[in-house]
């Protein structure tokens, strides 16, 4: 029985995706709301979906994977078949017959045309529709037994058949309602996506998008509006678009391209208006060309065109603020919220995380563009010591170099890599003495990739704990702190350069995390660089902490949840995706919330599933977690808005989210050392235009290395969560 219930859930997906994905969507009322559009021709419907179903039926015959089933990326171009032959031709058995020789072509072409582009990383969109399409009509040709369609000649006749008078009835008072030629042709292009030419269809779909997508439905206007005014300029055929409605490339070309494979903002708003006109002139040129054989044009330029601009946009060297999706999320509203809050989180993050090579606090005696030593070439370098509660760097007399705080303390590697040059042969200064011959001293460099090296100078001799092509792992014991070199007075110099060369210049390059410690406070810093006299330490990890949030696939977690009104026993699991991205799953509710734990901040980067889920909530109070065993640190973020408000606020703002977001939501956290234990604290504060509207408070126990216990308190809202055994 479980099984049953199991495929007729994957079917139900299978199709349900198929139908959205035409318009880059999983959006469940969307695909309802196409598929009646699609049946207001009930002929081409039928076409559509038992095309669709052969499709599925094959790729499980043949083993294909169910992930790509299941998303409708084998579908949607099966769908668009099965309508195209649904309305061209009689349903007969050679009908039936040509509909699923094509399904197994079409899927053969699409496994092709797919592992042909994905090498590009471009999408490849309805070109597998396009081309069986017409082997199917240049084939059909010579096909006595499958013959054309008259449905839409005798069009009260066919409604007759159908529903008898009611829906004759029905045909004619919505006939009788008269739209402006704009609004016809508009709603007409949307319904001729799905072969359906009426207004019914469109308008049905245009309410569809309207539930999806803000910003898609804004998109296909704009789209249409500009592809419609670029024909009427140039004095173009506008009844080529009231008759044969493929004003629709107009449409998904603005959608691909303005919200779905570029982040929405104003430039891509723009290029989407520029690409619409484009679209007309390939319309224009492929019509003529095709026309030769009696070929129609369908959705061939909006393909073709989308294809450019990604395979474009991809061989830049600079984004120029259109950011094509990384991580897609099948909607250009959550494309957008989660980029602008990922580029709010980590604007400044690397590939490579550099540390902080020492343990302790040390005093930044010179920054960038320093006074000294730090100009031109050398800018990006910094100078530590460490001082004393009076500023001194020395014990009284201060006159060797034993005197010195940092003299002899050890220095760390600063992230994992091989050691390519060690220079070990320069004595230590007599103080206020320098070395202007071995300007560097004693140094190590240590390469981190391609481009990105670490220089460590001034350090002691005869105390190197690595050789040349030694690898070393972040936090391994390189060397000792010295005086050698240009220095006066012990102190490490460090700085990131490109190439190995002991002489090379500076790059800039950010520390991964530190920490900033003032009188007032100590304060968290992440993808930054320490400025000149400021005290900073890095990240010491608490047991307590890493071991609490260290999430592993496998790992099973069990609550008892009191909301005050009903208790309930609550599962989750740790599992890893194919890309290797962990995430916690809630049987219960089948929610998802993705994290990431680097050993230094556990935090969570997306959540998908119920709002009023555990998990949704331990998603917001544990987003970001600085595993420190300092409680005095702070930790702020900032959530992406669609995982927080909904309704019509975010009606609202989908709207102008493009160009301004309004809607904020902060992120607090920090914890408190208790006596059996650990106690982290957070609060999210969602805001409108800077006003505090509502608020979550959040506190999660630590004891015995794992977490024992959840508070969430808000509004109405009172919950406790306890770990079971």
């Amino acid at each position: 029985m479980q099984g049953l219930k199991a495929e007729a859930k994957f079917l139900r997906d299978c199709i349900s995706n198929s139908y959205s994905q035409i318009f880059f969507s999983d959006n469940k009322w969307l695909a309802l709301l196409i598929i009646i559009a699609s049946f207001i021709d009930p002929y081409t419907g039928s076409g559509g979906i038992l095309c669709l179903l052969s499709t599925i039926l094959f790729c499980r015959w043949l083993g294909l994977s169910p992930l790509l089933i299941r998303s409708g990326v084998y579908g949607y171009n099966a769908l668009l078949l099965g309508f195209a032959i649904g309305v061209l031709f009689k349903f007969t058995l050679a009908f039936f017959a040509i509909l699923i020789l094509a399904s197994f072509l079409l899927l053969m072409i699409t496994v092709w045309i797919s592992s042909v582009t994905s090498r590009n990383n471009v999408p490849f969109l309805s070109l597998p529709f396009m081309l069986v399409i017409w082997i199917v009509l240049l084939s059909t040709r010579s096909f006595a037994a499958l013959r054309l369609s008259e449905r839409g000649i005798y069009t009260f006749n066919e409604l007759w058949r159908i529903g008898g008078m009611p829906l004759v009835s029905l045909y004619e008072t919505i006939n009788s309602v008269r739209f402006p030629q704009l609004v016809e042709i508009y709603f007409k292009s949307l319904g001729a996506i799905f072969f359906q030419y009426n207004i019914i269809s469109g308008i049905l779909i245009a309410i569809g998008l309207l539930i999806y997508s803000r910003i898609a439905f804004l998109l296909s206007i704009l789209g249409f509006l500009s592809g419609y005014f670029f024909c009427y300029f140039i004095q173009g055929n506008i009844t080529e678009l009231q008759y044969s409605f493929i004003g629709f490339n107009y449409i998904l070309t603005a959608i691909a391209i303005g919200g779905f494979y570029i982040v929405p903002s104003p430039r891509s708003f723009l290029l989407a208006l520029v690409c619409a006109p484009l679209t007309g002139l390939l319309i224009s040129a492929l019509d003529n060309i095709l026309g030769i054989y009696n070929l129609p044009v369908y959705s061939l330029p909006f393909s073709l065109l989308i294809i450019l601009v990604i395979f474009l946009l991809g061989k830049r060297i600079k984004s120029k603020k259109l950011h094509l999706v990384q991580f897609q999320q099948y909607s250009p509203e959550k494309n957008l919220y989660l980029d602008h809050n990922r580029l709010e989180r980590f604007k400044n993050d690397t590939y490579i995380h550099i540390n902080l090579p020492f343990r302790g606090e040390w005093y930044v005696s010179q920054g960038h563009n320093g006074k000294i030593t730090h100009k031109d070439e050398f800018r990006f370098a910094w100078d530590f010591v460490i001082t004393n509660e009076s500023g001194k760097t020395y014990r009284e007399p201060g006159t060797k170099v034993e005197d010195f705080y940092c003299y002899g303390l050890p220095i760390l590697a600063p992230a994992a890599g091989y050691v390519v040059d060690i220079l070990d042969d320069v004595e230590d200064n007599v103080i206020g003495d320098v070395n202007i011959k071995a300007n560097w001293g004693n140094t190590i460099i240590i390469k981190h990739s391609e481009y990105l090296y670490s220089k460590l100078s001034h350090l002691k001799a005869g105390n190197f704990t690595v050789k040349v092509g030694d690898y070393v792992k972040k936090g391994d014991v390189l060397a000792r702190c010295g005086s050698s070199g240009r220095s006066p007075e012990p102190h490490l110099h460090f700085q990131l350069q490109s190439n190995p060369l002991i002489a090379a210049g500076s790059l800039k390059y950010p520390i991964a995390y530190y920490i900033v410690n003032s009188d007032k406070k100590h304060s968290f810093h992440s993808y930054d660089y320490p400025v000149e006299e400021q005290k900073v330490q890095g990240i010491l990890s608490s047991p307590s902490l890493y071991d609490a949030f260290h999430f592993i696939p496998g790992m099973k977690l069990q609550f008892n949840v009191d909301t005050g009104k009903t208790t309930k026993k609550v599962n989750w699991e740790v599992f890893a995706d194919s890309m290797n991205m962990p995430y916690i799953y809630c049987h219960d509710t089948g929610s998802i919330a993705y994290f990431t734990n680097n050993e230094v901040m556990h935090y969570f980067t997306n959540f998908k599933g119920d709002r009023k889920s555990l998990l949704y909530y331990f998603y917001l109070g544990a987003h970001k977690v600085l595993l420190n065993h300092d409680a005095s640190i702070e930790v702020n973020d900032s959530l992406p808005v669609s995982n927080f408000y909904k309704g019509f606020a975010m009606f609202l703002q989908d709207f102008i989210a493009p160009f301004r977001i309004y809607l904020h939501v902060d992120y607090l956290s920090s914890h408190i050392e208790m006596a059996e234990g650990i106690k982290l604290v957070s609060c999210v504060k969602a805001k409108n235009n800077g006003k505090v509207n509502n608020q979550l408070d959040f506190e999660i126990e630590v004891k015995s290395n794992s977490i024992t216990k959840f508070t969430i308190k808000g509004k109405n809202l009172c919950i406790t969560a306890e770990r079971t055994v």
